[in-house]
Parts: C-alpha cells; structure tokens; sequence
C-alpha cells in the first residue's frame, strides 16, 4: 500500500547535552541504529535497540527508527517463521500504518473486498455532499478495506483519512474530558500522517488538534513554520512564537542562505514547565536544557521537533537557537548529517557569546593536557568518546570556531559537502588549503594557544 507506507527513516536526532555530559544509552541507541539502517544493516539496528526497550518507553524517536529497523529487517528475512516474529513485533508497536507483506501474500485482492473500498467512496461521497453522518460508515469500510490488503491510491487514503478527522472532530465535540481529548488528538496525527499532501485534511487536522489539545491543558501558538505547545507561561511561549522565525531566517542565511520558504511540516516547539516533564518527555538528564529532533525519510524532512525547559533562564539565548540550529541542519544536508564534531560546534556558535566562550576558555587547558584528541581522531569519529567527552565538546567547538573565523560560515557548510563527495581530508585541502590533518591540527593549536 504504497500511499500508507512506512517510511525508511534514516533519522537525526541530536541534542546538545549539559557540558561535558555523556548523551543518554537510548538516544545513542537511536543513532547508532540509524547509522546501522544507512547502511543497510537492518538486523544490526534492531539488536542495538532492543536492548533500550525498557528505557525507551514514551520516546517517539526511539519507538519510530525502531519500527523503520522491524520494517526493513523483514526484508532481509526468507523464512516465513522468522518473518512472522518481526512482523508481530511491529504490529505490537501499536502503529495503525500498514504491515509488509508475509511471503505469499502478494495475492490479488477479492473482488468482495475490492467493493469493501468503492462502497467506502461511496458513502464518502454522500458525506462530502451533504450528509455528514456518513463519515463514519464510510471510515469504518475503509478500515475494512484496508485490513484485507486492498490497494488505495493517494485519493482514497486522503479521502480515509478526512473520515477519521471528522468522526473524531464529532467525538470531541460531545464529550469534553480530557482523556477523549488525548485520544483524539493521537487519531488526528495518525490520520494527517497519512496524507500529509492534502491541503484540506491538514487544515482541518490543525485546527481540530489545536482544540483538543487545549482540552488537555495544553495551548498552541502558530507561525509560519512552527507550532508552539506550552502550558502555564503563556509569556514565554509568546515570545519564543514572535522571534523564532527571524532565527529561522538568521541561521540558513548564516550557514547557507535566506530559506526558500516556510517549513512544511512545521516544527512543533514544546515548552516543558520542568526540569522533571522535560525529563519524562525526552528521557535526558534532569541537567539538560533542549532536544532537537528531526527525521529524515527518501531525502527530505518529514518531521521536526523542539523540546524546551520554560524554566531555563537562557532558552531564548541559549537553547532555542542551539537546538533550532540542528534543526535547519536537517533541511541542509537532508540525506546524511553532519559529523558529530562539527554540528555539535555549528549548535553552540549559535548561542550567546558568553556560552560560547565557556568552550573556549577551557581550551588550552585540553590542548596541554593528556585527554587532548588530536585532529584526526576528532573528525573521523562517529560518536563521542566515552573516556574523554569533556574534551570532544570543547575541542569541537574550538575547531568549528577556528574554522569560522578562517574562511566564513558558508565555507564551513561548503566543507561539509565536499567532505560527504571526497572525503574528510580532501575537503580541507580544497577549502582551507591544508595537506593533511597533522597541519590542520598545528594551525588550529597555533592559533588557540596564542590567543589570537
């Protein structure tokens, strides 16, 4: 069913721990799975997950790459029994998107079953006109439709997914608590998930999850391309809603250039009244202040997410525009982030100049010391070291401000790129001029150590 399919998502979620502290096992988790999906090692990625299930309950990346790894690990799999276990896996995710097929059940569908789906329309139709009791028939025919594998285009699947809008609009609207009203809003974003393409399902799917979300003591404020959910402090919700889109605008043209236009999804901000809801909510450390998260899918963004302590001093500052940061680095470089080093260094320049000196102060002592990671080791890695992570954050930092202060931001993001065509050490001979990474490192201390 290729309109309701499962996306292959490769991923990025990244958050900019407190200093010096080590990322969660289920947030590394998440990523060296997607590491594992990217290259094609489908099995691998489901061991590395399923040792965090425990961990990972309410956490929506986490459960995401994991029915992405179930998904593409069944096709790996030739026997029927092997499959079936995957398979009942992922069904107990809870995911009312449409399974892979077993072997064998390819089979044409039942011309009973084929008329399941004309009924539907049918009645679809009828509701359309002028008779909108009939949404939930025609919801209910769909449903049936599609658990007997019948094939929809993208009309139908938008049409199923209006159905299931509006039959939960009518539950809402005659029953008020706020346990409906969270069941709603989980039918709704199911529902516009499914089509995300038509304009009439995701307007009506907005405005009908902003009024249940207000039913659960959650408020919403919307601008071009952000969505920001808050509860108590309307203020700083305000706020963060007035200038976001200029730091929107400010980090593309920083790194890259103006954006092309608004963010289609929107990126869901999430103000957190607690170090505790904010912990609950992103299974971080009680000292972290933002998550940003972002899923990637066939070489685009198909979700973005900002997850924020309303009780940090320096959010608009600080973690706003870090976060945010990672997140326009989704619509940079769509098909494959940045290395770890370096988009954890363009995040921080992002905030203030005296968070970014806390970096930079500490540099000289690492570069004098024993856990100093040479320049080579720094680029190359993949993950944060668990022995030295002090001195992978700060000497991140240290390089991509080096760097900056070299040649300029867009010459940075133009080393990204020529580093994922022709490899790390390529790049730097063709945008800094350097031959190896042993002058690179010399530069960069040189200029450290003498303050200049």
């Amino acid at each position: 069913m290729p309109a309701l399919r499962v996306a292959a998502i490769l991923g990025l979620i990244f958050s900019l721990p407190a200093f010096a502290e080590t990322p969660t096992p289920v947030l590394e988790a998440v990523v060296q799975a997607n590491r594992m999906l990217g290259r094609g090692h489908a099995g691998e990625a489901v061991k590395i997950l399923e040792r965090h299930l425990a961990a990972a309950d309410g956490d929506t990346a986490y459960h995401e790459t994991l029915r992405a790894a179930y998904a593409a690990e069944m096709k790996e799999l030739t026997d029927p029994a092997a499959v079936q276990l995957v398979r009942n896996k992922l069904a107990a995710l809870g995911t009312s998107l449409p399974l892979p097929a077993l072997p064998g059940e390819a089979e044409p569908p039942k011309p009973q079953d084929i008329d399941l789906l004309k009924q539907a329309t049918a009645l679809f139709d009828q509701a359309a006109a002028n008779q909108p009791a009939k949404y939930g028939s025609a919801r209910d025919l769909f449903l049936k439709a599609f658990n007997n594998k019948v094939q929809m285009n993208a009309e139908q699947t938008a049409a199923w997914s209006i159905c299931r809008v509006k039959v939960a609009g009518e539950r809402l609207n005659k029953n008020s608590d706020a346990a409906t009203a969270q069941e709603v809003v989980k039918e709704v974003t199911e529902a516009m998930a499914a089509a995300p393409e038509n304009r009439e399902l995701q307007a009506m799917g907005t405005s009908l999850l902003t009024a249940a979300k207000n039913r659960t003591g959650e408020s919403i404020l919307e601008t071009d391309s952000f969505r920001v959910k808050f509860r108590g402090d309307k203020a700083l919700a305000e706020n963060i809603a007035r200038a976001v889109e200029a730091k929107r605008s400010a980090t593309f043209t920083r790194w890259s250039g103006p954006p092309g236009g608004a963010w289609n999804p929107k990126c869901e901000i999430v103000l957190h009244d607690s170090a505790e809801s904010f912990n609950q909510a992103t299974k971080l450390d009680v000292n972290a202040t933002g998550r940003a998260e972002a899923i990637l899918a066939e070489g685009r963004v198909t979700g973005r997410r900002i997850d924020l302590r309303a009780d940090d001093a320096t959010v608009m500052e600080n973690s706003l525009p870090r976060e945010l940061t990672h997140i326009v680095l989704a619509d940079l470089f769509p098909s494959q982030r940045p290395p770890r080093w370096a988009e954890l260094g363009m995040a921080v320049l992002a905030s203030s100049d005296g968070e970014v000196h806390r970096y930079l102060r500490t540099m000289p002592r690492i570069a004098g010391g024993r856990d100093w990671v040479t320049a080579g080791k720094l680029v190359g890695a993949s993950e944060v070291p668990a022995t030295n992570v002090t001195a992978f954050h700060v000497e991140s930092v240290s390089l991509v401000e080096f760097l900056v202060r070299w040649q300029g931001e867009k010459a940075f993001t133009a080393f990204l790129r020529d580093a994922q065509r022709y490899g790390v050490e390529s790049a730097f001979k063709r945008q800094y001029g350097v031959k190896d990474f042993q002058q690179l490192e010399t530069e960069w201390k040189k200029n450290v150590l003498s303050g200049e």
